[in-house]
């Protein structure tokens, strides 16, 4: 058989590589008392009870493409610690007709051991419950005693030996230099754009984290002039994981808190970050909702995709990726007059409507149906087949929990997502359905000249007319725009 080994260890400590090494010696040797072919190892450095992680990914792509027939690994533990996240793989495997086997006798399927995979799935999540549990614990401890214990350091400080030390870099003066221009009135915005056009690195590209933007954002601001770190506060266990098998997080109040003044340098004085936080309540108390415009949520820069925003003084709306990030995000500042795109959304609404009543368009229109009908159907199967999936997951938990493998809360949680995710999944569904209808029907043109007759009757785009026939609209940087309907049009190509 041609067999795929996964090898994973937690850290990237160099103290794990020998780890990796020695689980794929073991591998080899097994494979080879088995006559198994090793067709590719697949490695990660990360977490067992999260997801995504590049080998699992690679591994199970490989294996829906028909690559290997068996998966070899240590224990179950290093495919996951996450008892839900173990049974999915399961069923992946059940399906693609893989085949699992792990050494510490949780699952060979080869041999027909299932029997314990249960009981492992629950013990492998428990231990790492137990162990998170106790490594936050010994954080909380840590803290209390004024010793910084997050995995990177605030922005502008580094720590040595678990004390917060002013970096020598350019950072701490732009964050002297936010907290200045915040309080001389300044906007997070046009902070964060000034600090985009300049090129100061961000934050997280400080931190040398994965896919760090080079962006700022307001958001980013915000951060900055709420964080107490920088008059020499120490405050931690502001946040934690929801759980172990979850990345998510939720803010803890206060009292949950660990704060300890005085613990480091400051880089900013306190009564300066006492003024901000009175200056950014005062900013909140009194700014007004932005007033929403016809084509809000609906007109976006074809350029970077981001959403185009209605700019009073100049009557018309704007790239809010240019506005936002400045001319080194995108060079789209074509500014778009509201009457002017109502103006072309009717025109090409009269052009449809003109088009339908031509004699030879019928023969055109059903050949671009017939193709319009073949893509809708392909849609219908990917969403059908979700759907399927997803009810017998369903299924699959309730067998979980009459099992004790899960508990009540738990099976409750699942339901709920799952249930979640096939409603939206029904929505889609209807909407392909009706588009399908549009399609087979045999009068087609004649309802579509119907209904836009009623609205060019009326010589105006209102929001109704605007959000019930228009899905979206584009415009590119020399003010060219591209309309998608929310009905089938057939004048578009497949």
């Amino acid at each position: 058989m041609r067999c795929a080994v996964y090898a994973r260890v937690s850290t990237e400590l160099d103290s794990q590589r020998t780890s990796i090494d020695n689980q794929i010696d073991i591998f080899r040797n097994y494979a080879a008392q088995q006559n198994w072919e090793v067709v590719k190892i697949y490695t990660d450095k990360q977490s067992g009870t999260k997801e995504n992680r590049p080998g699992l990914k690679g591994l199970i792509e490989d294996g829906k493409a028909g690559m290997y027939d068996v998966i070899l690994a240590k224990e179950l533990s290093r495919l996951a610690r996450n008892g839900r996240l173990s049974y999915e793989l399961r069923d992946i495997c059940q399906f693609n007709n893989i085949h699992i086997v792990c050494l510490d006798n949780s699952i060979n399927t080869v041999e027909g051991n299932v029997q314990n995979f249960g009981l492992f799935a629950w013990l492998y999540e428990n231990e790492s419950a137990n162990s998170s549990r106790r490594n936050k614990q010994a954080k909380r401890v840590k803290a209390q005693r004024g010793l910084f214990v997050g995995s990177n350091p605030p922005y502008g400080y580094r720590s040595e030996n678990g004390i917060l030390k002013i970096k020598s870099d350019n950072s701490p003066n732009i964050i002297r230099r936010i907290f200045q221009e915040y309080l001389s009135g300044t906007g997070m915005d046009t902070i964060a754009k000034t600090l985009t056009t300049e090129s100061v690195p961000t934050p997280a590209q400080i931190a040398n984290k994965a896919n760090a933007s080079r962006l700022w954002h307001a958001s980013s601001i915000k951060v900055i002039l709420n964080n107490q770190h920088y008059c020499g506060d120490l405050v931690q266990n502001r946040s934690e994981t929801i759980s172990v098998t979850s990345s998510k997080r939720r803010e803890l109040n206060e009292e949950n808190q660990v704060i300890i003044e005085g613990t480091h340098e400051a880089i900013i004085p306190k009564e300066t970050y006492n003024a901000v936080q009175v200056m950014m309540q005062s900013r909140t108390r009194t700014a007004n909702a932005p007033k929403k415009h016809l084509f809000t949520n609906v007109l976006y820069c074809e350029e970077c995709q981001k959403g185009m925003w209605y700019k009073a003084n100049q009557k018309g709306y704007r790239c809010g990726g240019n506005i936002k990030h400045g001319n080194s995000f995108c060079l789209n500042k074509v500014a778009v007059r509201e009457k002017e795109l109502m103006h072309v959304i009717m025109e090409d609404l009269q052009s449809l409507f003109d088009t339908l009543k031509e004699e030879n368009f019928m023969n055109t229109l059903i050949n671009r149906l017939n193709g319009k009908k073949q893509q809708i159907q392909k849609e219908l199967h990917a969403v059908q087949t979700q759907m399927e999936t997803l009810k017998s997951k369903k299924l699959e938990y309730v067998n979980l929990f009459t099992e004790n493998v899960i508990s009540k809360e738990e099976l409750v949680e699942y339901r709920e997502l799952t249930d979640n995710k096939i409603k939206a999944l029904q929505i889609t569904k209807t909407q392909l359905d009706e588009n399908m209808l549009e399609c087979e029907n045999e009068n087609y043109a004649i309802n579509i000249g119907n209904k836009l007759k009623d609205v060019l009757k009326l010589k105006e785009l209102t929001p109704q007319i605007l959000h019930s026939l228009v899905e979206k609209v584009t415009c590119t940087h020399d003010g060219s725009v591209h309309i998608q309907y929310s009905f089938v049009n057939p004048l578009q190509e497949t």
